[in-house]
């Protein structure tokens, strides 16, 4: 099988850790590894937009603590979810039932932080196309029912389809019918086998897509069709390994219990085994450990916790524009030292 791509990098997501993705990248070119072709889902799909629109390491950090990026944050706002009898039981019940997505859950109105279906009078600096000089693939995912369908049993079908967004020619070398995830963890999920190729997205399209979490961020509806987010893959490295000699990507903490029950209710597999399979089925990949990332950035970047006073999810945001700038430079400085250190080894 023919690999077109020598080193490939993985960003899986992680919320608000762009400047994390792009201080690594940043890492691997001063050691030599710069990788030519990046995969990116939730989260770090917009870590590759920034890497793809500007041209220098320097630039990219400057973009990030940007005043444009910095309204772009405090733009979002959480919705009527945030209350605790309403998404914190939700949350709870899911952890008690046990099932394989037994019902087409309703991502479309249940969902914690507001973001606008366009993206592009937000983020003008992204507003562009895939860029061919920085290979790329985007992971998202289409909806395959409508919200009149929801609270229905699912039965055997079929929910979810997993996609590829890049440019036609990064996507022409993706051998399809190698890139199918296989294993007992799928056999009775909510996700098709069959892998979409999309090259029609622009790049704060693909952005929107892959970031429409769920339960967190509300899918996105473009051209009558509903997309969510790339937690269908966080970690794609069947993709990875028939496009590329070489692979690297994080090692990512566990899912949270709440975590591993949404997933669950939602895409019918487990996280935690997918993580698990992954580890073993690939012991060469040369993984980053960033397992200790929400510790040694806390406080660094946009952060959900409880108030307990109101009942209710807060969401933390930095207080002006040098703070913002701070937590950036923290987050890019732990995302570069972790991977100098992680080749040291």
């Amino acid at each position: 099988m023919t690999k077109y791509y020598q080193r490939a990098l993985l960003f899986s997501g992680g919320g608000t850790r762009f400047a994390l993705y792009m201080g690594m990248y940043a890492a691997l070119s001063e050691l030599d590894l710069k990788p030519d072709l990046l995969i990116a889902s939730c989260g770090g799909s917009m870590a590759v937009a920034i890497i793809q629109a500007f041209p220098t390491d320097a630039a990219r950090k400057s973009y990030v603590q940007s005043e444009e990026f910095y309204r772009f944050f405090l733009h979002h706002r959480l919705t009527e979810q945030r209350h605790l009898r309403k998404m914190g039981l939700y949350v709870l019940k899911k952890q008690l039932n046990k099932k394989a997505a037994p019902y087409l859950e309703d991502v479309f109105s249940r969902y914690l932080v507001e973001m606008e279906q366009d993206l592009s009078p937000l983020l003008p600096a992204l507003d562009r196309p895939f860029s061919a000089e920085v290979p790329s693939l985007i992971i998202g995912s289409k909806i395959l029912f409508d919200p009149i369908e929801v609270g229905k049993k699912r039965g055997d079908r079929k929910l979810y389809q997993k996609m590829l967004l890049g440019t036609s020619d990064v996507l022409a070398k993706v051998p399809i019918q190698e890139i199918f995830i296989e294993d007992d963890n799928y056999v009775n999920s909510a996700v098709a086998q069959a892998v979409e190729l999309h090259s029609e997205f622009s790049m704060l399209q693909a952005i929107r897509i892959s970031m429409s979490d769920m339960f967190y961020v509300e899918p996105v509806s473009i051209n009558k069709t509903y997309y969510a987010g790339g937690a269908i893959d966080l970690l794609p490295m069947e993709l990875a390994n028939v496009m590329a000699e070489e692979i690297i990507c994080e090692r990512k903490q566990v899912y949270k219990a709440q975590e591993e029950a949404l997933v669950r209710a939602v895409l019918g597999f487990s996280g935690n085994k997918r993580l698990t399979d992954l580890l073993q089925r690939y012991p060469e990949v040369h993984r980053i450990d960033t397992r200790d990332a929400a510790q040694q950035l806390s406080g660094r970047y946009c952060k959900k916790e409880i108030n307990w006073r109101k009942f209710e999810i807060a969401l933390t945001l930095p207080a002006d524009l040098q703070e913002f700038a701070d937590a950036m430079e923290a987050q890019w400085s732990y995302g570069y030292q972790v991977t100098l250190n992680s080749f040291k080894k």
